[in-house]
């Protein structure tokens, strides 16, 4: 996300300091100014001070709002996630197991939807206290931005990975739960870099959804990235949801949509989306197969690396059950 809100900016005429825990910044940055910070040191954040805007990718706790609020800024832009959201029988994405449990969301979800109460024990309960601390705040205008799946260059979590690296390994055979219809919102790094552009042109204190304008099925993702890498395989569509977790579980597999409203966007900030998914993922999908070449995957996708499963002997062994 960084990088890409970083080189909307950029291109469009802002002036952009990129802080980081490293400082350096990849050469598709030129012009970029780029700092070196801890935001858990005191007082890291005050070379933000005196800013237009102030972009937080990572904001995950209170205290982290607390520190946005005590700068000298003109607007913050704070990025949130649509795991935020709850249902109306209070169930949310942290909790969901099983079908039964999965939230029942509306589709698509608009950004009045109840949210999670604000917390310390889960990821989305403290990106709610996040945005809560954001939003309640009337000193400085605030806009708190709920994206879905990510994904582009750079990105260290890689869901397309679960997918690439089947390919790469030859896989005869991807397995899928729900028949692949499973629909879970994708969010290109470049459309929310145009969001964060119109925000920080049109500060103010509201929450926008950013997903993809054409999210795809389960299959569809399946299908996209074979071809774009090549893979020929063969699909093997279970009828039911397994549970979270289970073999041929993918990244994306949901037993009810998720799918997220970006009409509050294009009515009040007049959004159009920078990037469709389809060519998007076709380059995500070139990029991991050339990022992660002679190396060792996990050292390329750290966040990968403690959440995508490639169990194949799990899935040899389903496969031989269903073959008679």
């Amino acid at each position: 996300m960084g990088r890409a809100i970083a080189r909307r900016l950029r291109d469009t005429g802002w002036e952009v300091t990129v802080a980081s825990r490293g400082g350096d910044l990849p050469e598709e940055l030129v012009g970029v100014r780029g700092v070196e910070l801890d935001r858990e040191d005191a007082g890291a954040l005050d070379v933000a001070n005196g800013s237009d805007v102030v972009v937080d990718v990572v904001p995950f706790e209170r205290r982290h709002a607390e520190q946005l609020l005590a700068l000298d800024v003109g607007a913050i832009v704070a990025i949130s996630s649509a795991s935020v959201y709850a249902d109306e029988h209070g169930l949310t994405l942290d909790e969901a197991q099983a079908v039964d449990d999965f939230p029942d969301f509306p589709v698509p979800i608009p950004e009045t939807q109840p949210t999670v109460e604000p917390g310390d024990a889960t990821y989305s309960t403290k990106k709610a206290a996040v945005e809560r601390a954001l939003l309640e705040n009337d000193r400085v205008p605030a806009t708190i931005v709920r994206p879905c799946a990510i994904y582009g260059r750079g990105d260290r979590m890689a869901r397309e990975f679960h997918f690439v690296k089947r390919a790469l390994d030859e896989r005869p055979y991807v397995v899928m739960t729900g028949k692949g219809e499973s629909l879970f919102h994708t969010t290109a790094s470049e459309n929310i870099g145009e969001l964060v552009r119109l925000v920080c042109e049109q500060p103010g204190t509201r929450v926008f959804n950013c997903g993809d304008p054409d999210p795809p099925t389960l299959l569809q993702i399946s299908r996209r990235i074979a071809d774009a890498v090549g893979h020929e395989r063969t699909e093997v569509l279970l009828p039911s949801w397994a549970h979270r977790g289970e073999t041929a579980q993918t990244p994306w597999s949901v037993p009810k949509p998720l799918l997220v409203d970006m009409r509050a966007a294009e009515g009040e900030l007049g959004y159009r989306p920078a990037a469709l998914w389809h060519s998007a993922v076709v380059e995500q999908s070139q990029w991991l197969v050339e990022v992660t070449r002679d190396r060792d995957w996990k050292d390329v996708l750290p966040r990968g690396a403690q959440y995508l499963r490639f169990d194949y002997a799990a899935e040899d062994e389903l496969v031989r059950e269903l073959v008679p």
